[in-house]
C-alpha cells in the first residue's frame, strides 16, 4: 500500500471513529478526531506530489499553497482544514463543553475535504 492510500485510509478511518464518539456523547474528541482526519487528507495530498512537512502548522501552509493554490483543489479543503484545526484547539484545550451538533458539523467538514482530497487524488492517477 502506498503512503498516500495509508494517509486515505486513515482520514476515513479517523470519520468513523468521529462518529462513534459523537454518538457516544463524546463530542470534543470527535471534533479532535475531525481534524486528524483532514489532516491526514492533507498529508496524503502532499505526498502525491512527493512533499512532506514534520509540523502541523507546515502541513496546513504547504496544503494550501501546493495542492490548493498551485494545483488548483478546491479552497473550501484549505479552509475546513483550518477550521477544523481551530476547532480541534478550543475541543482540546478549553474546560467548556463542545455541543453535539459542533461534532455535527466537524464531521460534516472533515467528510467534506476528504472528499474532494480523494477526488483530487484519484484525478490525478495517483494511489489505488
Amino acid at each position: 500500500m502506498s503512503g498516500v492510500d495509508a494517509g486515505v485510509d486513515r482520514c476515513r478511518e479517523e470519520i468513523a471513529a468521529a462518529r462513534v464518539l459523537a454518538a457516544e456523547g463524546f463530542s470534543a474528541q470527535a471534533v479532535s478526531r475531525c481534524y486528524y482526519a483532514a489532516f491526514y487528507a492533507a498529508e496524503a495530498a502532499l505526498l502525491s506530489l512527493g512533499e512532506t512537512r514534520s509540523k502541523h502548522a507546515g502541513v496546513i501552509s504547504a496544503f494550501g499553497q501546493l495542492v490548493v493554490k498551485r494545483e488548483a483543489l478546491d479552497d473550501v479543503a484549505g479552509r475546513l482544514l483550518r477550521s477544523l484545526y481551530d476547532r480541534r484547539s478550543h475541543a482540546d484545550y478549553d474546560l467548556g463543553p463542545v455541543p453535539a451538533d459542533e461534532a455535527g458539523r466537524a464531521i460534516a467538514d472533515a467528510e467534506t475535504v476528504a472528499d474532494l482530497v480523494e477526488g483530487w487524488i484519484a484525478s490525478r492517477g495517483v494511489g489505488r
